[in-house]
């Protein structure tokens, strides 16, 4: 599989998911600034519905993050995790639905986050006849963790239900969450059939340890095999391309703050030509100026949250020669402005 074919087959996956968020914004008239939203991400809504654009997970996700905080809690994301499809996910999910069983399926997907990634990741564990998985979330701080939970809960049973379908209606299921109910328990109820428990240590999700091993009806292990070659060829290169992005986060945060180093500057720290340098950003998803605005913002919400320093040396810090196009960029990559953190403090 070439390199262009292995950028296609994982924006293509991102962009499933965007449509169906699209769509779920429709049906639940909810009104969003799509365009606006993208833009912070470096993307345009038209260049999107053409094709002409790519989309990556971390862009994908970093919309979710965003649009959190603008729509009110009323199960979007239970309703968006739900309408996801297994094939939404292309060759991996071909390889999930042809496994033997939800324990090698889940072999293939738990292990396959560069290929699948999401901000939330599960711990499997089986304890006293049931499989478990305890939802477990980044330091960083998200800015509506419950949401992206949901969103992960929704699509994981859809998913669970779409290669077992027999236990879809099961009461054997159970969910823990981490959070109150906050007035929308009837959507929850919607979709997932046993026990809803809110207000919990941590958010789980469990079922019946027989279910890990109960036959797909679309088993077929020749092809499982083939589909999961082919996962493991696009793994290994997004590992080259995401290295490179994380290399790039590092070095701007070991580097003086005030001056954040130039494209030019940080391609030749890397010893790479400008060209390629912005080409390999380009198919990891993301570019050059976007990093270094992530890193600002994610350095400028630390600085606000953890520290005392007056927000008009935070803004020095960071580079910005008038505090005001500081408190603008910071309302506009989080939703929310620089005093609302202050005054929580």
């Amino acid at each position: 599989m070439q390199r262009r074919e292995i950028r296609d087959e994982t924006s293509q996956i991102a962009l499933n998911f965007f449509k169906h968020f699209r769509q779920c914004l429709t049906d639940m008239n909810l009104q969003v600034d799509l365009s606006t939203q993208l833009e912070q991400l470096g993307l345009d809504l038209n260049s999107l519905n053409s094709g002409e654009s790519s989309l990556s997970f971390q862009q994908y996700y970093q919309l979710l993050e965003i649009v959190a905080s603008q729509i009110p809690q009323g199960g979007f994301f239970l309703r968006l995790g739900s309408r996801y499809n297994i094939t939404d996910i292309g060759v991996l999910g071909y390889a999930s639905l042809s496994a033997e069983s939800l324990r090698k399926s889940w072999d293939l997907t738990f292990n396959g986050t560069v290929l699948l990634p999401h901000p939330i990741t599960g711990k499997r564990s089986v304890r006293d006849g049931r499989v478990s998985v305890v939802l477990e979330w980044p330091a960083r701080s998200l800015i509506d963790p419950r949401a992206l939970q949901e969103e992960w809960l929704a699509a994981t049973w859809s998913w669970i239900c779409q290669r077992i379908p027999e236990v879809s209606e099961s009461t054997e299921l159970q969910l823990k969450l981490a959070y109150p109910d906050l007035g929308y328990r009837s959507v929850y109820e919607d979709i997932f059939p046993g026990i809803i428990s809110f207000d919990q240590p941590e958010t789980e999700l469990s079922f019946p340890e027989s279910w890990y091993d109960l036959p797909f009806p679309a088993a077929n292990p020749a092809t499982s095999r083939l589909c999961h070659e082919q996962c493991l060829l696009i793994m290994a290169q997004l590992d080259e391309q995401s290295n490179l992005v994380n290399e790039v986060r590092q070095t701007l945060l070991l580097s003086p703050q005030r001056r954040f180093l130039s494209q030019e500057e940080m391609a030749a720290r890397f010893k790479i030509p400008t060209y390629t340098f912005h080409r390999r950003l380009k198919k990891a998803g993301t570019n050059y100026r976007h990093i270094v605005s992530e890193v600002r913002m994610e350095l400028a919400k630390k600085y606000l949250e953890s520290t005392a320093i007056p927000l008009q040396e935070i803004s020095y810090l960071l580079g910005y020669e008038y505090p005001p196009n500081f408190y603008r960029a910071f309302k506009k990559w989080f939703g929310y402005t620089t005093e609302s953190i202050r005054g929580k403090a």
